[in-house]
């Protein structure tokens, strides 16, 4: 062994070998007081792995020890500090071929959360053609020498699939197909096998959070990731000789036909990742994590304030307004206290079926007899501010618009316009589509003076465009990276402007759309039941103040479901809905109760950090909760829909504190609720299902 280069922040190491040959291996990554031995060098993979065409293929389809790597060896390092920011920068090349590639490691603080990004750079005097490049690759999570390994490790893979959100799954390796087949740590064999998660297309949460964990339950550490690209991505977990890998990329040649041509002189950034590990299990990591998205978020007062959202679509109005049926709407919304109103898709149409002929983004005179400005004139005069429904990014196939474009200003494969159901894929690195875009925002903004826009997203654009790239996957990356360029330039100019990132409710978790973005559409489910388990679990993929929740009251619910309906937005940004306008003078007051609950603590939900005391919720769970740690207490939403009339929660707060338990919605409702001051633990009984409360808790001094 040449030399170990350890780097890190006191709640999380590093440690990179350096052999006689200048070969470069990860060695260890974990928190700083719990760390592993290192890996043998042998079965130590390279921090990035690395593909050009014509470099030797690995052993079956796994994206490690590929022919690139091999030829890269060590150039420099080095380790700075920017304020708070302690970053290392590694260079590797390939000397022969002129290939250079910059990794950039940062850290903030003392947060155990590791930021990376790279550069391969040609320095060479040819073209070389790019087939995959890793944001990070790992092999240390799992040493098969470990007694026990197989039951005491698991993987946990987040489902995201439509109306069913944010569902975290724990398997142990060997469920997966991850077993010891007898290899060596010194040996040449690995196993072919990989657990994959991953998005093909424009639509990058449709299947999967673009995250993972492993946890090692017998030390207690437990490690996550998060891929930060709003396009396709790609993380596989196997065994490498004696111990589990990850490699986590952006799109692949592979996966999702993308390759890049570097010329003399270009140079390719790979999508960033952010990694963290702690001692603790899988919900141990989603506090990191979220402090995480709020360094790297846009600042801006939305998620400050948390101003509460009226939008007219789901179970409500659902993208038929007309001035008639509005103006009672937003009587109701206002009543209720909503502070913006968002009118929702049909505004631009007087057809029934509109989906294929979107694109104009104009009124349509039939609906608004007096305009569209009389009914956001009617939403000022509630004491609410105007908000409007678009999607930017697609052009129906029947559109006006698809004749006064050019051809590059849509994804095309194959010598045809791509069609998503209905409609043409716009491509943002055309600045024809800019200059139309542009203009149509700037209309709209200042001609309704909007200070709200919902930004939809319906179709997949597919694996890309063959227009201008070197694959589809080179022109899909260029038209998302484009469109987030788009989106910066836009709250440059419109800096108090809100734009909700919404694509078929959750398809855009992910941390370079929600960077820009202070709030998302968390889900389309309409049935408030099934809601609860994608509110409670939100927090693992956004922050609770970007996370928009559905509360859609209607008149034919009990007062139970009603005042469970609210809960569900009650630790996140509640985006009411729902026949809001045909309820009971009764029923209005519980809504207007649970509004006004809300504003008097929101100010604590912006650095409030989530915890599941029951566990992170599954789909049919009967009892779910989720709370929020603040500084002035633990605010705790319980969900029953079913099971026994009583649950305990465990709370973080420690052994011997008295406390004080408050229902703070609906106020006065009964819980039930049980302190035990030795266990730390809180009993809450609900009596019917289903029910909910949202309870506050607090530790006497």
């Amino acid at each position: 062994m040449g030399e170990l280069l350890e780097w890190g922040n006191g709640s999380i190491t590093i440690r990179l070998a350096i052999d006689e040959a200048g070969i470069v291996r990860l060695v260890n990554f974990g928190p700083a007081n719990s760390l592993a031995p290192d890996v043998p060098f042998p079965m130590a993979l390279g921090p990035v792995e690395i593909q050009f065409a014509g470099d030797q293929l690995p052993q079956g389809s796994r994206h490690v020890e590929l022919g690139g790597t091999a030829r890269l060896t060590y150039r420099s390092h080095e380790i700075s500090t920017v304020g708070d920011v302690s970053m290392l920068t590694l260079n590797q090349h390939d000397a022969a071929r002129g290939i250079r590639v910059e990794s950039i490691w940062a850290i903030d603080g003392s947060d155990p959360v590791l930021r990376c990004r790279s550069l391969v750079t040609n320095s060479g005097g040819a073209p070389v053609t790019l087939e995959y490049v890793s944001s990070f690759t790992y092999n240390g999570f799992v040493r098969f020498a470990e007694q026990g390994w197989a039951a005491n490790t698991t993987i946990a893979i987040p489902h995201n699939t439509f109306c069913g959100e944010f569902q975290w799954a724990e398997h142990t390796l060997p469920d997966l197909g991850i077993y010891d087949v007898g290899f060596a740590e010194q040996g040449i064999h690995s196993s072919k096998k990989r657990i994959v998660a991953g998005s093909v297309g424009t639509q990058p949460t449709t299947e999967y959070l673009p995250m993972g964990a492993i946890t090692d339950h017998a030390r207690g550490v437990s490690w996550a990731w998060q891929i930060e690209h709003n396009g396709s991505w790609h993380w596989e977990v196997g065994d490498h000789r004696t111990g589990v890998y990850l490699a986590a990329a952006g799109p692949t040649d592979q996966e999702h036909q993308w390759r890049k041509v570097l010329a003399p002189g270009q140079s390719f950034e790979p999508v960033p990742i952010a990694l963290t590990a702690v001692v603790g299990e899988l919900a141990d990591v989603f506090v990191p994590l979220s402090i995480h998205r709020r360094t790297i978020r846009r600042p801006n007062a939305d998620n400050e304030n948390l101003p509460v959202i009226f939008n007219d679509y789901m179970n409500s109005i659902l993208a038929e307004p007309t001035e008639a049926k509005l103006l009672p709407v937003i009587a109701a919304a206002a009543a209720a206290g909503s502070e913006y109103y968002c009118v929702d898709a049909g505004w631009y149409s007087d057809e029934p079926g509109w989906w294929n002929s979107v694109g104009a983004w104009t009124e349509a005179s039939g609906r608004f007899p007096h305009g569209l400005s009389f009914i956001f004139d009617a939403i000022r005069a509630a004491g609410m501010i105007p908000g409007l429904w678009i999607e930017p990014e697609v052009v129906g196939i029947d559109s006006s618009v698809v004749r006064e474009l050019p051809d590059d200003a849509f994804f095309w494969r194959n010598g045809a316009r791509v069609n998503g159901a209905g409609r043409h894929q716009l491509d943002f690195r055309s600045p024809a589509v800019i200059e139309r875009m542009d203009a149509v925002i700037e209309r709209l903004a200042g001609e309704y003076s909007l200070g709200y826009l919902k930004f939809d997203y319906n179709i997949n654009g597919g694996i890309g465009t063959d227009i201008d790239s070197d694959s589809p996957g080179d022109g899909l990356l260029g038209h998302n990276r484009a469109f987030l360029a788009w989106i910066d330039r836009l709250f440059e100019r419109h800096p108090d402007l809100v734009i909700e990132a919404c694509a078929s409710g959750g398809a855009r978790v992910d941390y370079a759309t929600l960077a820009r973005h202070s709030i998302l559409s968390t889900s389309d489910q309409t049935d408030h039941l099934r809601y609860v388990p994608i509110a409670a679990a939100a927090p693992t993929g956004v922050t609770p103040e970007q996370a928009a929740v559905w509360v859609c009251p209607q008149p034919e619910f009990s007062d139970d479901e009603l005042e469970l309906c609210i809960v569900n937005g009650l630790l996140a940004r509640p985006q009411l809905s729902g026949g809001i306008w045909k309820l009971s003078a009764s029923q209005m007051e519980i809504v207007a109760a649970g509004i006004a609950v809300y504003k008097e603590y929101r100010h604590v939900i912006p650095t409030g950090l989530p915890q599941w005391p029951l566990g992170l919720p599954h789909w049919d769970d009967a009892w779910i909760s989720q709370a929020l740690v603040a500084p002035d207490g633990i605010y705790l939403a319980v969900w029953r829909r079913g099971g026994g009339d009583s649950a305990t929660l465990p709370l973080p707060i420690p052994a011997g504190t008295d406390v004080s338990v408050e229902v703070l919605f609906p106020a006065g409702g009964e819980a039930g609720g049980r302190w035990d001051s030795e266990l730390g633990e809180l009993s809450v009984t609900l009596l019917r299902s289903p029910s909910a409360r949202l309870i506050r808790v607090t530790p006497k001094p």
